[in-house]
């Protein structure tokens, strides 16, 4: 008995104080490929390494996480007038990990525990601006990484004030928590983000927190499939003393997923009571599904349009990514539009559409297939209130009612279109489509 407890004893000892050093470079490589793994996500970030002091119970070390060529890094600079290209900031990730399958050190500070895993770590955040300009952001990353190479993560960031660009940015707890699987790839995610308040002495900007969860996971075919969901509470901005925008909520809520090679989607989005100076407030309602879209297809598509990032001509994009969008709509897809109300001062605008594109022979596929082939339906109905504004500012308005495209009924215009076999009719009355301009 004593010789087998102190075979127990020895094999406790060497787990704690040799296990470290081993598994240091693991937990290192760990917290590095979550990072590139989220770089990879984006496609618009890159990562690199200012590199790593290990030593046998922790390790401390820099990643710098840049915003690369894309989409978001031209948006940004556009709106900047062109003169930011070169100062766009970079978030400097600090770690400290404690290493080990038992990581006794982790005891010496917050979230510290003796769980058996490669490491527990411990993030903070700074932002590097103009060059060599540091500002430190607020709240810690905790982690927790498994013996499998599991990451959890948690966000925490206590109530406080901060003062930037020359106003007070006041802000409520917060905690956002992410878990991600090494041998699945999957990611399940949630968050509660406390109120903030932006003020200066020309506005205030409220928002009342946020909320998001959701899941999302890999699929064969590049791209990620899963549920979401986010609100987003009232929000105001004051300027001057007086009411200059915001909105009574946001909330969105969507899920995707394959099945046999077919991709399925749906999102529901509504937004109330925004409020634009000077014209009312806004509500919008959206409910729509998307059903039998080829996923291989899809992922082509996705794959195409990564390469063209920067371009901003829709033209250019279409053009060189045709063959990809020939062989998504060859593939066939279903649109449903349950919902689609825009409520406006003058009254709500009301819409609904049904799209279905059958399955072609991609080989002989032309884009005058899908009128001569789908089925499709609009039903809208606008305010005459609207309509008579409309008038009052285009003229060309009261050109389509001449027409027959909007027909009064009652207080509204409705417009009914159906598309079927190439004849496409509107309120009851066939209107030629000029099928060489799809050729």
């Amino acid at each position: 008995m004593k010789k087998s407890v102190i075979a127990l004893i020895l094999l406790a000892v060497l787990i704690i104080i040799v296990s470290p050093g081993i598994v240091g470079k693991l937990a290192e490589e760990s917290v590095g490929e979550n990072l590139n793994w989220a770089a990879r996500e984006s496609g618009e970030l890159v990562v690199t390494s200012d590199g790593f002091d290990r030593g046998w119970f922790s390790s401390e070390g820099q990643h710098r996480v840049a915003l690369g060529n894309g989409n978001i890094r031209s948006a940004i600079t556009t709106a900047a007038g062109g003169d930011f290209d070169e100062q766009i900031p970079v978030l400097l990730i600090n770690t400290h990990i404690d290493h080990g399958l038992i990581p006794v050190t982790s005891m010496s500070r917050d979230e510290g525990s003796l769980a058996p895993g490669i490491g527990r770590a411990v993030s903070t955040l700074a932002v590097e601006y103009d060059g060599d300009q540091l500002m430190e952001v607020p709240g810690v990353i905790y982690s927790k990484i498994g013996l499998g190479g599991d990451l959890d993560s948690r966000y925490t960031l206590q109530a406080g004030t901060m003062i930037v660009d020359g106003g007070e940015v006041t802000w409520q707890p917060t905690i956002i928590n992410v878990a991600s699987s090494a041998a699945s790839g999957e990611i399940e995610f949630d968050g509660d983000v406390g109120a903030m308040t932006f003020a200066n002495n020309q506005q205030i900007v409220t928002i009342d927190g946020l909320k998001i969860t959701g899941m999302q996971e890999p699929t064969a075919y590049g791209f990620r499939v899963g549920d979401v969901e986010m609100t987003i509470g009232p929000m105001t901005v004051e300027s001057n003393g007086t009411t200059a925008g915001g909105m009574q909520g946001l909330s969105v809520k969507g899920s995707s997923s394959v099945d046999d090679g077919l991709v399925v989607a749906a999102m529901r989005l509504e937004m109330s009571g925004q409020t634009i100076p000077d014209f009312g407030d806004i509500s919008v309602i959206a409910d729509m599904s998307f059903s039998d879209i080829d996923a291989a297809a899809l992922g082509a598509v996705s794959a195409r349009l990564e390469t063209l990032k920067g371009t901003q001509d829709p033209n250019q994009i279409m053009l060189a990514a045709q063959d990809e969008f020939k062989a998504l709509f060859a593939g066939g897809i279903g649109v449903d539009v349950k919902q689609l109300d825009i409520a406006l001062p003058m009254g709500t605008v009301e819409m609904k559409v049904n799209l279905a594109v059958p399955a072609f022979d991609g080989a002989t596929f032309e884009w005058s297939s899908l009128l001569l082939d789908a089925v499709a339906s609009v039903d809208v109905r606008v305010p005459e209130a609207l309509v008579q504004l409309a008038s009052s500012v285009n003229p060309q308005t009261g050109a389509i009612i001449g027409m027959g495209y909007l027909k009064k009924e009652g207080e509204v215009y409705i417009m009914d279109a159906d598309l079927k076999k190439g004849l496409l009719t509107i309120n009851g009355a066939p209107i030629p489509i000029p099928m060489g301009a799809f050729q």
